[in-house]
């Protein structure tokens, strides 16, 4: 009987800590309804498909355009609002796919401005370039797990698998002025997206690995709050499941 009530709290335990550690995922299609604005002049979006683990903490972003013009964009995210304009609490992505064969991924801290220049300047609340905020360069080893980009019947899909641990633990140069958490890159039930695109995608990069120079052109937008993930339980939470039918089982044994 102990034995049992000790398996109960256990799993009940692991079910409780597990409640919010999930996959979520989310697509979205040309025409989907929701609250966002598209600007195609960086390339005709048609469909976005993203996930993230809150355990692992890894992060896909893949998005695929119904031309093929796009040769990178910018990426911010977070948990519902619009990412824009607001300092010291999540990374900004540079994706620059400009060689399909080495896309090359850089993390800065977002600034706050409506703008691309994070690289160049870390606090956008202050006049005039302060230090930029550099998380992760193309060079780390260990964060940047997979990336692609290809094009196929007219289209062009551009996508990566990052390991966002290091990114969401950040400790911001530039924290934010109201004192709200840095988060990184990351996402729960609901999904925030601020997306650049742009034409061109002319980058240099120091031989450390960050952006030494970034003069893109031709920009488009995806803009959006509030999209609505799917979560699906992760492998704790269904261990605990089959611990907790164990015990029942038992029990009416």
């Amino acid at each position: 009987m102990k034995m049992r009530m000790l398996l109960g709290a256990g799993a009940a335990g692991l079910l409780t800590a597990s409640a919010n550690a999930a996959l979520y995922q989310w697509d979205w299609n040309v025409g989907d309804p929701g609250s966002y604005g598209v600007n195609n002049n960086g390339g005709t979006f048609e469909s976005i498909h993203s996930e993230y683990d809150s355990v692992s903490k890894h992060f896909t972003w893949s998005v695929t355009f119904s031309d093929q013009v796009t040769k990178g964009f910018t990426l911010a995210v977070n948990n519902g609002p619009n990412p824009k304009n607001t300092p010291g609490q999540l990374a900004l992505l540079y994706v620059n796919a400009t060689n399909q064969a080495d896309v090359r991924l850089t993390a800065y801290g977002y600034n706050g401005l409506n703008a691309n220049t994070s690289w160049k300047d870390g606090d956008g609340t202050v006049a005039g370039d302060q230090t930029p905020d550099l998380i992760r360069d193309h060079n780390d080893p260990g964060w940047i797990i997979s990336t692609a980009a290809s094009d196929a019947a007219g289209k062009r899909t551009i996508s990566f698998t990052i390991d966002a641990t290091s990114i969401n633990a950040h400790n911001p140069m530039y924290p934010d002025p109201d004192n709200d958490p840095w988060l990184g890159m990351q996402y729960d039930e609901l999904l925030g997206v601020w997306m650049h695109p742009y034409r061109k995608f002319d980058t240099s990069y120091y031989s450390s690995g960050k952006i030494k120079s970034f003069n893109p052109s031709g920009e488009g937008w995806f803009d959006g709050t509030n999209f609505e993930t799917i979560p699906t339980p992760g492998a704790a939470t269904l261990l605990g499941a089959g611990l907790v039918g164990s015990v029942r089982r038992r029990k009416r044994n």
